[in-house]
């Protein structure tokens, strides 16, 4: 095994420890910092506050009397749900009823409307159009 000769000029390790000082002025400046972050982000929090309401717009008279009920409007089995919207509305479209009986306006089924409306035996009714 070969013999390792160190001289004093260069022992191969450090000989000094590290200044303090220096270390200790970056720790209280960082301390500092943060201190006066938190300060300032508490001052600014309460400069938002302050003039929150100032920004915000006024609440509608009847904003209250919109909300049909405050709690969580959940769905509570959306497939079943689904599914029993999709077989109401294929019943409606495919069977014949009163739409309103009182003015005699009637519904059919679809595929008996389109051969009706192919067939000329009647015409299709323009939708009332809205003035947006």
């Amino acid at each position: 095994m070969a013999e390792h000769t160190s001289t004093d000029a260069n022992p191969g390790y450090e000989t000094t420890d590290a200044r303090i000082t220096p270390l200790a002025q970056i720790g209280f400046f960082i301390a500092a910092l943060m201190i006066v972050s938190f300060v300032s982000m508490i001052l600014l929090f309460k400069i938002f506050a302050y003039y929150q309401p100032l920004f915000d717009d006024p609440i509608p008279p009847l904003a209250d009397a919109r909300v049909v009920d405050k709690g969580p409007r959940l769905q509570i089995d959306p497939p079943a749900q689904k599914l029993a919207l999709r077989q109401s509305e294929e019943e409606i479209l495919g069977s014949h009823g009163w739409v309103d009986e009182q003015v005699k306006v009637a519904r059919i089924p679809v595929d008996r409307a389109i051969d009706l409306v192919s067939q000329g035996k009647i015409q299709l009714i323009a939708p009332v159009a809205t003035g947006n």
